[in-house]
């Protein structure tokens, strides 16, 4: 299949300029298109090291902005000076090579009926661990995920069946549906995002913008999927601080998009008050700590390996491990990732047996 015409690349930066320019450097030269960097820092030094690092590169377009645009305006930004009929959104912290940005064009551009596309995308360079797809925001499942807080048999249960499926479709190599999608390395078709209104609603400034838009592309009539022949890594953190932005975000995209779901729930305040309070001791083991290192994780399981990993008891979505991957024990760049927090592990031994533990990472 050739390359399709033209594709561009919207980078979002915010005093992240380390970050932004170890994604260009994976990227290499750019030839099918224009890279367009958005420096949202108001901060003279950044700028001027974007500059110094992109200097002699003529695919990259600085845009320095004058305010904090946001991540979704600064998108914006970079859209409507585009033109190219394809484009890439790319986080600074998220690499992906050429050869695989042009694969996941090449897949968006023979299939019209899909209106975006992400790659197969890894938590580690290593390629140990995948990220999830992007998890349903719709009123079902967020009733559904207040009520599975009464009952974890039936939450892991169903984390089971999540688990099994992920990792077979992420084995595959054709392109496989998927609900939302999450902007860290998402590439977009501008006739489908034209047709469902625009890029990203200016209403959100960080967060539940691209869910915004997965919903807007899907009621527009295109499918959103996962293309697993490219591949990305995303050295994703969950970070305290995003909480209550992403609890803000939340509240403006169901009162937007599900306005009579929104007015039912009294602000969604009804939908959190059905929501039982977590006991992690509900859920699995509760390991005594803080725990300090990926090794003392190691002894404290007795060598058990992780098999997915995340920041909630319902373990929906997680880091999984691949499909026929074995299950592995964190190294010490994985612990590096985790941000000081406490987190629950599904874990197998040498009978394979699953069972869930709690930890607590401690900060430092």
């Amino acid at each position: 299949m050739s390359s399709p015409a033209e594709i561009d690349i919207v980078i979002v930066n915010f005093r992240c300029a380390a970050d932004t320019l170890g994604a260009l450097a994976v990227l290499g030269p750019w030839p099918h298109g224009a890279i367009w960097l958005v420096d949202n820092s108001v901060d003279a030094a950044e700028a001027a090291t974007l500059r110094a690092g992109t200097q002699g590169r003529n695919d990259v377009r600085l845009l320095v902005t004058e305010d904090n645009l946001g991540f979704g305006r600064g998108c914006n930004l970079a859209f409507e000076l585009s033109r190219a009929p394809h484009l890439l959104l790319l986080n600074p912290d998220a690499r992906i090579d050429a050869a695989h940005v042009v694969r996941l064009a090449e897949a968006l551009a023979g299939n019209p009926a899909w209106g975006a596309l992400s790659p197969k995308v890894f938590w580690d360079e290593e390629r140990r661990f995948l990220l999830p797809v992007g998890f349903p925001q719709t009123p079902a499942a967020l009733v559904a995920m207040a009520l599975a807080t009464h009952a974890p048999r039936l939450a892991h249960r169903a984390f089971r069946r999540y688990l099994q499926r992920t990792q077979d479709r992420m084995a595959g190599t054709g392109l496989f549906t998927a609900t939302f999608l999450t902007g860290a390395v998402l590439m977009l078709r501008r006739d489908a995002v034209s047709r469902a209104g625009g890029l990203f609603d200016p209403d959100y400034f960080m967060f539940y913008e691209d869910t915004d838009l997965s919903l807007r592309l899907r009621r527009a009539g295109f499918r959103l999927g996962i293309a697993p022949q490219a591949e990305a890594v995303h050295e994703y953190r969950h970070k305290a601080f995003k909480t209550p932005l992403m609890m803000q975000a939340r509240q403006v995209y169901f009162r937007k998009r599900f306005p009579r779901f929104f007015v039912a729930t009294r602000k969604l305040a009804r939908i959190d008050r059905l929501a039982k309070p977590v006991c992690w001791s509900d859920w699995g083991e509760v390991l005594p700590g803080p725990l300090g290192s990926a090794a003392e994780l190691a002894d404290r399981t007795a060598g058990a390996g992780i098999v997915a990993l995340s920041p909630t008891p319902l373990m929906m979505p997680a880091t999984m491990r691949p499909a026929n991957a074995l299950p592995a024990q964190l190294n010490d760049k994985d612990w590096d990732r985790l941000e000081a927090g406490r987190y629950m592990a599904a874990v197998a031994g040498t009978t394979g047996a699953l069972r869930f533990v709690s930890f607590e990472r401690a900060p430092g």
